[in-house]
């Protein structure tokens, strides 16, 4: 098994000169006999060990980091530790315990990489594991990118080129008890690995035996399968890559895909879940998404993060915002001068609006659209008009029009009367003549959304 290890360790390093290797050691047996491995390992890497206390099981959890703390004592390893209260995490981030732990675990290994100088971060997942991941992502729903299942090699986030490495990928559970009883490696096993709620631990100790009746060598037909997949994923990542530019567009935020473009595609429902790919959208809406694509306008689609509008010819994805709408005031910027003898207001920049100051009521306020607003749009010489109809005009889409702002003064009576829509168009009954004296510039303080 060694020598099988060095071999695959020196690919995952790509035989770097400079490595120096941070082992990420729980105290179970994988970890601790990956850095038996390490120890014995012909390579001769600079090694320290990270081990982080989760404060998870009690007792056990500090004979655990007791455990890792004597092996590295023995062996003359460099010994770094960490420790939380990753419940008390899980539940201020409102995230699983398991994701807590991850998040904790990995933010902790990026700031010992740049403080260090480590070059790789290895951690014990092995065959098995990856296994267990290919089941529990078909379980759930997911694309190639799933069935490939856990990466040998990808970036620690948060460093500058450092690289999560997994060693004992290629090692089943089993191959790995045999060595550390030959090797003789001290662990300490988890109690929790045994329970069957968790359905990661169903899987190994329920799915596997089953699998194991079918096919003997399940494991290593899950791997050269596992393999393959990773290979179709890239392949149609760089497809992705070329195609993309000629779908999709992204305009003052909002992400725009050619409706007509799209269904030229072969699959365009793989294009449309690649494009759609992280705004949080399920599969089942994903499915109605692409059913509308033939569809009248107007369909809306709604995940935690975003809004996908279908228009005519576009699918449009805006983000979903947690700040209310109902006082956008702190959107407007309003300044006043005086008419000079140059001043023209058709020589203006494109997103600021002129109207006479002596006509409202200052400071103006700033709303969303109401059903049956009506405003006199500039140019129109009397009565009003559905600011809705308006929209229309624009050719703006249902969330478009939500996300417009209205600009308000109050008349002698005290009613509310609009005097423009932010960036479009102002009330003509507020416009500047030869008898303004003083202009009130309206803009928006923010790029419109």
């Amino acid at each position: 098994m060694q020598g099988r290890f060095d071999s695959g360790l020196a690919r995952l390093t790509s035989g770097r000169p400079d490595c120096r290797v941070l082992l990420a050691v729980s105290g179970g047996i994988d970890s601790m006999t990956m850095a038996d491995l390490f120890l014995n390992s012909a390579l001769r890497f600079p090694l320290a060990v990270a081990h982080f206390n989760f404060r998870l099981r009690g007792a056990d959890s500090d004979a655990d980091e007791a455990l890792v703390r004597r092996w590295c004592a023995a062996n003359g390893v460099p010994f770094f530790r960490q420790e939380a209260e990753t419940a008390a995490v899980a539940a201020q981030r409102g995230v699983s315990v398991e994701m807590a732990a991850r998040e904790l675990r990995y933010d902790w290994f990026a700031s010992l990489c740049r403080e260090q100088g480590f070059t790789h971060v290895a951690v014990a997942h092995n065959l098995d594991d990856r296994a267990e991941t290919l089941l529990l992502h078909l379980l759930r729903g997911t694309g190639l990118r799933g069935l490939a299942g856990i990466r040998e090699t990808v970036p620690l986030p948060g460093t500058d080129g450092v690289r999560v490495i997994r060693p004992l990928l290629a090692f089943s559970r089993r191959e790995i008890e045999a060595h550390a009883v030959r090797a003789g490696v001290e662990f300490r096993i988890d109690a929790t690995n045994a329970d069957t709620s968790v359905p990661r631990n169903r899987i190994r100790h329920e799915v596997f035996p089953l699998l194991a009746r079918v096919n003997p060598s399940f494991l290593q037909t899950f791997r050269r399968e596992m393999r393959h997949f990773g290979q179709a994923e890239r392949l149609l990542d760089g497809m992705f890559a070329a195609g993309r530019p000629g779908l999709c567009s992204e305009r003052d935020g909002v992400l725009c895909i050619d409706i007509p473009a799209l269904l030229r595609q072969e699959e365009p429902g793989w294009w449309l879940w690649r494009l759609l790919e992280g705004f949080g959208f399920h599969t089942d809406q994903l499915e109605q998404v692409e059913a509308s694509l033939t569809a009248q306008s107007g369909r809306e689609f709604l995940s935690a993060t975003h809004r996908l509008v279908k228009d005519r010819t576009e699918l449009r994805v805006y983000p979903l915002h947690g700040a209310g709408a109902d006082d956008l005031t702190g959107r407007l910027d309003v300044r006043t001068f005086a008419v000079t003898p140059d001043f023209d207001p058709k020589r203006k920049p494109e997103a600021v609006l002129f109207v006479d100051a002596g006509k409202v009521q200052l400071p103006l306020a700033a709303r969303p659209p109401k059903p049956g607003d009506r405003f006199r749009p500039f140019g129109m010489r009397s009565g009003t008009r559905l600011l809705s109809d308006f929209f229309t005009d624009l050719k703006l889409d249902v969330a478009q029009k939500r996300r417009e702002v209205v600009v308000t003064t109050t008349d002698k009576n005290g009613d509310e009367v609009i005097v423009a829509i932010l960036g479009r168009r102002i009330d003509d009954r507020f416009k500047v003549t030869a008898a303004t004296r003083t202009v009130a510039a309206i803009s928006s303080l923010l790029p419109r959304e």
